[in-house]
């Protein structure tokens, strides 16, 4: 089987295991093994692939960055650093009108940051913010869109395992993905945070009770702000400008994870399940990984990559790029944002290349969708996650996507402003070189 017939045979096999419950990484495993088989005949041959993938996709030092940055995450979340700026933010802007909200937007941000998932954030973190919301407000489609538009958030702000994902199966360097994306992000948290303050007749603020949440104690909260800002700081800038590898700088932010921790209280054997939770987390995403590389290496093989690169490049940069974002959205109602990553970075990639399209671009466009997506109704993952995770189920949902509209279409403006203009927001990581 070669090109178009291999794509073709390739396609329809994965959809059909994935569609069976089989998970992406093995599914992607099992058609990629059969495909070079298919092209090869030989089962040493693929075996060699097989041999050459685990050597040269897992051997780099930035793989172990995953799991670091995960550890990273979980010494924040465990160490109440998110709730202390939350309720030191929500007392500070209580008489505020939309107060409350830029709170919420706030915690469940940093919440989902922590956590290294939008989704987990929202769970971990939204019933702490929509209580304090539903003290100051009527309206529950209101808070539930602002929290669930605030996870999504979250993800946005580099570091992400999804940005260091994108690196390994695309070869670029991880510090060059984070500042791409910083501006980006910045330039959505501001908008997101105008569109909140500007909502914030829609919340009942302005008759807010003038007590809040618990007091925290200001030397506390300092020490929370500085700390999240120190390790986000250190992973981004030390990666960014090359003074440190992915690894050592996501050791740093793991190592001031772990001092926060351990300045809250935090004991031995928490620590230590906290090691344990962060390396659980990480195996599938490993495992997925080297799914995904063996994948990129079943499409040269075959030569499905060659013929699906050049059926995207005959329709010219803006029509390829559309079809990228419309699969990246619908890949993303029944998947996470890892595995479409792992299922389109081998065949978008080099077909954005053909076409000219500046790759630091393509892995803004293709994080913003990503980590968009489970916004978009009707099936937006991050609704119904918020909306049970607070047990409010009855709360009609399409009132609540009516409330992620605003966060939706700052997004979509974000996505075209890149697409237009790219050098506006990813001038910074060329002016670093």
């Amino acid at each position: 089987m070669i090109g178009i017939g291999a794509a073709t045979a390739i396609f329809v096999a994965m959809a059909v295991l994935i569609a069976f419950g089989v998970q992406v990484a093995i599914a992607l495993g099992i058609v990629s093994l059969a495909a070079i088989y298919g092209a090869t005949g030989s089962w040493q041959e693929v075996s060699r692939l097989v041999a050459a993938t685990a050597y040269d996709g897992l051997r780099t030092d930035i793989i172990i960055a995953i799991p670091l940055l995960m550890l990273m995450g979980e010494f924040i979340a465990r160490s109440g650093v998110v709730t202390d700026i939350f309720r030191a933010t929500s007392r500070t802007l209580r008489h505020m009108r939309g107060g409350a909200a830029l709170a919420a937007t706030i915690g469940n941000s940093l919440s989902a940051f922590a956590a290294g998932s939008s989704v987990a954030g929202a769970v971990g973190f939204s019933r702490i913010s929509y209580g304090e919301l539903r003290r100051r407000s009527d309206d529950s489609a209101t808070s539930l869109g602002t929290i669930a538009s605030a996870a999504a958030l979250g993800m946005l702000l580099p570091p992400s395992i999804l940005m260091v994902t994108w690196s390994i199966l695309t070869r670029q360097p991880a510090g060059a993905l984070f500042l791409a994306m910083l501006v980006p992000a910045l330039l959505v948290v501001v908008a997101f945070g105008v569109s909140v303050r500007g909502a914030g007749t829609a919340l009942n603020t302005s008759s807010a009770p003038k007590d809040g949440p618990p007091e925290t104690s200001p030397p506390r909260v300092w020490t929370s702000l500085i700390g999240i800002a120190l390790a986000v700081a250190v992973v981004i800038v030390g990666s960014g400008v090359r003074i440190l590898s992915v690894a050592e700088a996501a050791s740093l932010g793991a190592a001031i994870g772990l001092a926060l921790a351990i300045s809250r209280g935090m004991r031995p054997a928490t620590i230590v399940e906290a090691i344990l939770v962060a390396g659980r987390a990480s195996a599938p995403i490993l495992l997925l990984i080297f799914a995904a590389l063996l994948y990129a290496q079943a499409l040269a093989v075959t030569g499905a990559g060659a013929a699906f690169e050049a059926a995207l490049a005959s329709l010219g940069a803006a029509a390829a790029l559309a079809v990228m974002i419309a699969v990246w959205l619908v890949l993303v109602t029944v998947l996470d944002a890892l595995s479409a990553l792992a299922l389109t970075a081998a065949l978008f990639v080099p077909a954005a290349a053909t076409l000219g399209i500046d790759p630091l671009a393509l892995t803004v466009i293709g994080v913003l969708v990503l980590e968009g997506a489970p916004l978009v109704p009707p099936l937006g993952l991050l609704v119904f996650t918020t909306r049970a995770a607070v047990g409010e189920d009855g709360v009609p949902v399409f009132d609540i996507f009516r409330h992620v509209l605003p966060m939706l279409a700052i997004l979509m403006a974000t996505v075209l402003l890149v697409a237009i203009v790219p050098k506006v927001v990813i001038w910074l990581p060329y002016l670093v070189g």
